[in-house]
């Protein structure tokens, strides 16, 4: 089973329409120039896309990958979990799925981990159908868990195979991360307009 894709399209469909009229505005701006400025003429309309739609196109990719890349299988007794970048995890019997939550000042919330006595990988439930899964665990007959509320260091020493991605371990670095390439966006942005 693949991840649930109107999830992706519920928040893209979301952005579109706030893009498409600032968009046209600033292409329609750069193009003609303001003021004294000439304007950058049919050059306007690359810029307009390389402002507008670079984000966009970034979020279109993440989610062609999140979903195209990504599924839940139940072949022969194992259950296969394949992330977006297409590492396969195996997980042959007697199994479990824990649903748990992360004790970070990450974004994570409510985790599902699917694993046995050799390994284990984490899964976001936002991302998929709950009662797909439910039938792919009954099947596989998983035993569901609770799993506490663990740190992400608690987890790693709980289940040393499972891949905690970093905006859960590392809250603070992501997000410093994310904040410096906005500002840097932004100052792309504002100096194109200041070359007007």
């Amino acid at each position: 089973m693949s991840p649930d894709k109107s999830r992706f399209g519920r928040v893209a469909l979301a952005i579109v329409p706030a893009v498409i009229v600032p968009g046209i505005s600033m292409a329609r701006m750069l193009a003609g120039g303001r003021g004294t400025s000439e304007g950058l003429g049919p050059l306007a309309a690359p810029a307009a896309i390389a402002l507008i739609a670079l984000p966009f196109l970034w979020y279109v990719a993440y989610a062609v990958l999140h979903t195209v890349n990504t599924y839940v299988a139940l072949v022969d007794g194992a259950v296969l979990v394949r992330n977006w970048v297409r590492r396969l995890t195996v997980i042959e019997g007697p199994g479990f799925v824990a649903r748990t939550r992360i004790n970070s000042s990450g974004i994570a919330g409510a985790v599902l981990v699917v694993g046995d006595d050799r390994a284990a990988v984490m899964l976001n439930p936002r991302q998929w159908r709950e009662d797909e899964l439910d039938k792919v665990w009954r099947k596989a007959a998983l035993q569901q868990q609770f799993g506490g509320t663990p740190t992400p260091r608690e987890l790693r020493k709980r289940y040393p195979t499972i891949r905690i991605p970093l905006y859960i371990r590392y809250p603070g670095i992501v997000y410093t991360f994310w904040t410096i390439l906005v500002i840097l966006y932004i100052g792309v942005v504002v100096n194109v307009f200041a070359r007007i």
